[in-house]
């Protein structure tokens, strides 16, 4: 059954809970493959002890969730996996969770029908503390597989399921990454194809008062962004679509400043000085007025101007006088 859940930008690299650090990379990641009656989904147990609390945004952090169960034999694909190796009376944190404590229907975090359950004997019992209504599940001895229901304050192991297929292509974008089909420059488990990214901001320039609106162009922008101008919020920020973002610029400093969406971009907008103008005489400020100013620094009076750049994104062309026109 294919799974799937909306999943959140970024990643840390390591979680500090309770004193103890947790790498998304604390044990091999397996895969329940398609030849073998699988969904070709890919599974990780951390043995890190922590809430249900952490352990979502463990899931987050690393493009994954907690892991639905939703057949007898994707519970026995994950009780053949032998958790138990993995040190003592372990149990996992699930993606199971109740409509009330002790009472009421349960559910899957991802959406799924909950069409499969196998819980333990005697359970679910409601034990534990005041909001016993989550999933976790047992790996140890005779209880291998296994069912519970506690307390999101009970400290527990966490068991990951990644299945996101962001570009569509009928394979879990994890086990592309890990085989290296897909490219994922910064080790957040989402392939760069499928990162927002900027492709060219309009217009290219603006007052440094701030307050220009801007049209940011690119691709694969989520509902919500976060929208900087050289590490300073945009203000007025809306999500028009996938490929467009409206925002207006907010106060900056002179000079060359990187647009970022969601820490990713790398287009730049060029903030004028106050004096900064129509330099070209063309009737507005485009272009070529930055070429002038790039290769003439200082050309509008104001000391405050920002020096040439090394390499300037716009060049100003010479032309080689015609000898012709030079003759006497």
């Amino acid at each position: 059954m294919s799974k799937t859940i909306f999943r959140v930008l970024g990643v840390v690299a390591s979680l500090i809970v309770g004193g103890s650090a947790a790498s998304a990379a604390d044990s091999p990641a397996i895969e329940w493959k398609v030849i073998d009656g699988g969904n070709g989904h890919w599974y990780q147990a951390l043995t890190l002890l922590t809430t249900r609390t952490n352990a979502l945004k463990i899931a987050a952090d690393s493009a994954a969730y907690l892991t639905t169960i939703t057949s007898a034999e994707e519970n026995q694909f994950l009780t053949d996996r032998n958790f138990e190796s993995n040190g003592g009376n372990n149990s996992y944190w699930t993606g199971g969770i109740r409509t009330a404590p002790g009472s009421g229907s349960w559910s899957w975090i991802s959406g799924e029908p909950w069409i499969y359950s196998n819980f333990d004997s005697g359970e679910p019992n409601g034990c534990c503390g005041p909001d016993v209504r989550y999933t976790t599940f047992r790996t140890y001895q005779d209880h291998a597989g296994k069912w519970d229901d506690t307390s999101t304050e009970n400290a527990q192991y966490v068991l990951l399921e990644f299945s996101a297929d962001c570009n569509g292509d009928g394979s879990v974008d994890y086990g592309q990454i890990k085989s290296g089909e897909l490219a994922d420059t910064n080790h957040n488990n989402i392939p760069d194809v499928c990162e927002p990214h900027v492709t060219y901001v309009q217009p290219i320039s603006g007052p440094a008062s701030g307050g220009t609106a801007v049209n940011i162009n690119g691709m694969n922008f989520p509902n919500t962004v976060s929208v900087l101008f050289g590490g300073v919020a945009a203000t007025d920020v809306v999500v028009v679509s996938s490929t467009l973002i409206t925002a207006v610029t907010p106060v900056g400093v002179p000079g060359m400043t990187v647009v970022t969406v969601n820490g990713v971009g790398g287009e730049a907008f060029y903030y004028r000085s106050n004096c900064q103008s129509d330099l070209d005489g063309s009737g507005g400020v485009d272009s070529s007025d930055l070429g002038i100013l790039l290769l003439d620094f200082g050309s509008c009076g104001d000391s405050a101007a920002v020096a040439p750049q090394q390499e300037p994104l716009i060049l100003q062309s010479v032309e080689t006088p015609n000898p012709v026109l030079n003759k006497k």
